[in-house]
């Protein structure tokens, strides 16, 4: 009897599976250093943290933290720091609370996802339980976004508007905002801090002698006088603003600028006549005789003017504080 023919057995060896864990990083932000804030940041964090790592398909890779307004990404470097890892491929999704954490610019929003889908790196947004990587997520999230912009374009409108409001009080709060020279009293309003109003009639002083910003600057940094953030360096905007800061002559002013709309970040000069003044609200450092010699002297040594056609350009000239206070010591001749 023939053989049979045999028929071949087939053993499949099933392929072995690599499970690769979801490297994910943690964003966090808040507005400001308040301590509310902050504690809603800690919140942020632990909570966010802790569903990172209970979930066995990820691994966790970093926190990433701002204290900063959302309104740009620019002028946030926990963000930025973030960003560059995605690019850099050490980032597979990243998980923030809400879409107004991400950012409040709309336009900044959806170039940063645009971006990150390139990547093909995922966004896991908590509070509204989207990813960006899912099929509906960018239709989504741009309609979360507008939204949330707009929110916020109202809110601060209401904000300008209660607070141009409550300025037609006198004894508004909004006029007792403190600056370098005065403390803060909940019941007084602005009361003087002498060691720093002394600095600020030396500056004014100095100012009139003929000192140049800078001599100005050099000098405080020589006598190790803390600058109004407690830095050794003195800024010299931080001088040009306490030489034109009309509240040392006692009178306090409120709206001599305000921001753009949002979420621009520039300020504007307002009308004058938009401008609210309380006249007499505290104690002043400076008179206002000074005050208005000094802002004269200012107008007289910026090398900036204003041309026949309203455009600023720079004069040829430029203002010497060793001219001016050589010019002041100097004596006249006696006369026969």
């Amino acid at each position: 009897m023939p053989d049979e023919k045999r028929k071949p057995i087939i053993h499949v060896i099933p392929a072995k599976r690599h499970f690769k864990r979801l490297r994910v990083a943690l964003y966090c932000r808040v507005s400001t250093q308040k301590e509310r804030q902050l504690h809603s940041l800690s919140a942020q964090m632990d909570f966010e943290k802790e569903d990172i790592l209970d979930n066995p398909a990820w691994e966790y890779v970093g926190t990433y933290i701002d204290i900063k307004s959302g309104r740009t990404i620019s002028t946030r470097p926990g963000f930025q720091s973030l960003l560059a890892d995605c690019e850099a491929g050490k980032i597979d999704m990243i998980y923030t609370k809400s879409i107004s954490r991400f950012g409040r610019n709309c336009v900044d929003f959806l170039v940063t996802l645009r971006r990150l889908k390139e990547l093909k790196v995922d966004v896991f947004f908590y509070n509204e339980q989207i990813h960006l990587l899912s099929q509906a997520g960018e239709l989504l999230l741009t309609l979360h976004a507008g939204i949330a912009q707009a929110e916020s374009e109202n809110k601060s409108e209401n904000i300008k508007w209660g607070l141009r409001r409550s300025t037609m009080d006198p004894d508004s709060p909004a006029f007792s905002r403190r600056c370098y020279g005065y403390d803060r009293n909940e019941e007084e309003g602005l009361i003087l801090n002498i060691a720093e109003a002394r600095i600020v009639l030396k500056i004014f002083d100095w100012y009139e002698q003929g000192w140049s910003i800078v001599r100005i600057k050099k000098e405080l940094e020589s006598l190790k006088v803390p600058t109004p953030t407690g830095k050794k360096k003195w800024p010299v905007k931080t001088i040009e603003n306490i030489l034109t800061n009309e509240k040392y002559t006692g009178t306090s002013v409120y709206g001599e600028t305000e921001s753009a709309d949002f979420p621009s970040t520039k300020r504007s000069v307002r009308d004058p006549f938009e401008v609210h003044r309380s006249r007499n609200h505290h104690i002043p450092i400076i008179h206002e005789r000074q005050f208005k010699r000094v802002q004269k002297l200012k107008a007289k040594r910026s090398n900036i003017e204003v041309d026949e056609h309203g455009n600023k350009v720079r004069k040829s000239t430029h203002y010497s504080s060793k001219k001016a206070v050589k010019k002041a010591n100097k004596t006249p001749e006696p006369q026969n």
